[in-house]
């Protein structure tokens, strides 16, 4: 009886093994990047939030408006494209992107290590600003005030996670906190007395809170940064690369600047100082240059 050889025989399976997945990958049909569909269909589909102002929002009229919204347009219109809008929350800006729904997402989309696990963002982070917590003025004069108190914030938002790290860093009591389906009922909840607190992105808190923000005050500065992105999906380096050199070209040709100019400048509809351009140091680069990639 011929002994079996079971070296051999491991061997051959091995080989096997390795020539089918050679063939597999030989074989295998190339994932098509979002920038040849885009280019293809002529549309890109942009998921933009629209109860934010003033970054996105309806306008009196039902029109799409805010500071997303013209840069999103311009982004669409240097690609030569048309642009379909898709509406986003909180929730499903990261899943409309890992599912397809959308190409890109433009709505005040903080750039976190945790989404950065599930998405990839465009360079640079398109606007600088910063989370504070928001309160009735007198109310409260340092961050660990808030120390076990009623915390509103905006399902879906990290500020979740960030105002509970921060008061925990000055060794403060965690707070209670309540979420609502919009930012709108956070400062609702907060004016009925429903909360102590409100904490948000400052740009968001403004527009939301509007006029009546005279009888309120933010705690302490901001205590998180927040770096607007654009979002874009896993994995797509060509379409990653195409979105951020366009933006970074609206920084150059100085489209980016009238947009900002037009929400956020000294005479625009929401004057933020200091500035939340996304600009390189002063001291080492000179007077409002902005983060771009050189050529």
């Amino acid at each position: 009886m011929k002994k079996f050889n079971w070296k051999r025989r491991m061997a051959l399976l091995l080989c096997l093994s390795v020539m089918s997945g050679g063939l597999a990958g030989c074989g295998g049909k190339k994932q098509e990047s979002v920038l040849d569909k885009v280019t293809k269909e002529g549309v890109v589909h942009v998921g933009t939030a629209n109860n934010n102002p003033p970054m996105n929002y309806l306008d009196e009229d039902g029109n799409w408006t805010g500071f997303d919204v013209d840069l999103a347009d311009a982004i669409a219109e240097a690609l030569g494209v048309k642009i379909e809008r898709v509406v986003v929350n909180n929730k499903t800006r990261i899943s409309f992107l890992a599912n397809g729904t959308v190409d890109m997402v433009v709505s005040n989309l903080s750039h976190t290590r945790s989404r950065d696990e599930q998405i990839d963002f465009a360079e640079p982070a398109y606007l600088w600003t910063g989370k504070i917590a928001y309160a009735k003025k007198g109310m409260f004069n340092e961050l660990t005030d808030l120390a076990g108190k009623r915390i509103a914030v905006d399902q879906g938002s990290n500020a979740y996670i960030a105002i509970q790290q921060a008061i925990e860093e000055a060794n403060g009591e965690a707070p209670e906190i309540q979420t609502f389906q919009s930012n709108a009922e956070c400062f609702l909840a907060l004016k009925q007395g429903k909360v102590d607190a409100f904490t948000q992105d400052s740009v968001i808190i403004a527009g939301v809170a509007g006029k009546e923000g005279v009888d309120y005050e933010p705690i302490s500065g901001i205590y998180s940064p927040g770096l607007y992105s654009i979002g874009v999906p896993l994995d797509d380096s060509k379409w990653r690369d195409k979105v951020s050199f366009v933006l970074q070209d609206l920084m150059k040709n100085g489209k980016y600047d009238e947009i900002y100019d037009k929400w956020f400048g000294p005479d625009g509809m929401y004057p933020l100082e200091p500035s939340a351009k996304p600009v390189l140091s002063k001291d080492a680069f000179g007077e409002n240059e902005l983060y771009v990639w050189p050529d």
